[in-house]
């Protein structure tokens, strides 16, 4: 007894199938879809009507593979929720998006083994580039993105040896405007709160808090960097710890808005007044920065402009034109906390 077995396909309309619904060659369907004026409106009309019917895709992988080149960008980003990520990630799309590129998006969780078996799955797409938003890479990593020869596209922050192309704040300026502007305030035992993140971010943060520090003859020692999220939590359970190891603090520096907002709800708990008794300030000027009580000073970090100029300047390297990138200034945004 002979069995009839059906070949398993991919389930997708094919170019066959639409010539096979219009009557026509599958090479006049293909001239159809790629250049229509070459074909009489009669028969376009009914090519059209066949792929509407069957709701056929074309194979975009596949071209891409024919034509040895990709309108597909990889972006991995250490987490979604990472400071910035979705806004940087919209003002990418703002200037890809109208110009051809996908981005596909992917969270490597803060591992370089998971960004590594991820980039090592996204390079086999035939991509156009790469976006990382992290500048810790493994030394695989590093080898593959740089003997590739599409662009690679570092954002966020400057970095001193990126692989490519590098986009973003330059957080040592930053963090040296934030500190130096409460000791032109008078403010004179000030301490910095950082919380888990990437060691490259931490040592900029501290380069610019030392040049403020050091340079105004103020002692730089008063740092505590929490293993757990700069979260708000992590702010309001850290205070106690400054408060407990340095009781002459006058002013806390934040690495960002939520450790902040965190430290003062603990004040208003603690019925210590901000900023009479003590200052606090942040990074990021997150909306929570702006409704909070008092209103939180802050360094404004332009994510979405970040994404904006890093789009511009990957589209022209794209189309094999000049590219600029230079460090962006976060901006001060002084409110009541200090």
């Amino acid at each position: 007894m002979s069995i009839n077995r059906k070949r398993r396909g991919t389930g997708r309309v094919t170019l066959a199938d639409v010539a096979n619904l219009a009557g026509v060659g599958t090479m006049t369907v293909s001239r159809a879809l790629r250049t229509p004026e070459q074909v009489s409106d009669k028969l376009r009309e009914k090519i059209e009507a066949a792929v509407s019917e069957l709701g056929y895709m074309p194979n975009l992988t596949a071209s891409a593979l024919a034509s040895a080149s990709s309108y597909n960008i990889a972006m991995v980003v250490p987490s979604l929720a990472e400071s910035g990520c979705t806004e940087m990630f919209a003002g990418l799309q703002q200037i890809l998006q109208p110009a051809g590129y996908q981005i596909m998006l992917a969270e490597s969780q803060h591992r370089l083994e998971r960004e590594e078996k991820l980039l090592e799955t996204l390079l086999s797409c035939n991509l156009a580039a790469a976006i990382l938003l992290s500048v810790e890479h493994s030394a695989n990593v590093r080898q593959w993105l740089g003997n590739s020869t599409m662009p690679v596209l570092e954002i966020g922050a400057m970095h001193t040896n990126p692989i490519d192309m590098n986009i973003g704040i330059d957080n040592v300026e930053a963090m040296h405007q934030l500190t130096q502007m409460l000791i032109q305030r008078g403010y004179k035992n000030i301490g910095l709160l950082c919380a888990n993140q990437e060691q490259w971010i931490f040592q900029q943060y501290l380069q610019g808090w030392h040049k403020a520090m050091l340079r105004n003859h103020m002692s730089p020692h008063r740092v505590i960097n929490a293993a757990t999220a700069p979260s708000f939590s992590t702010g309001a359970l850290q205070l106690p710890e400054f408060l407990l190891n340095w009781p002459e603090l006058d002013a806390l520096v934040c690495i960002s808005d939520e450790l902040a907002c965190g430290a003062l709800y603990e004040c208003q708990r603690r019925r210590i007044k901000v900023p009479g008794d003590l200052a606090v300030v942040g990074f990021g000027n997150s909306d929570v920065s702006q409704v909070c009580q008092p209103g939180l000073s802050t360094m404004a970090v332009p994510h979405r402009q970040i994404g904006i100029e890093a789009g511009r300047a990957l589209l022209a390297r794209l189309n094999d034109q000049e590219w600029q990138g230079s460090a962006i200034i976060p901006r001060l945004c002084l409110r009541d906390s200090c």
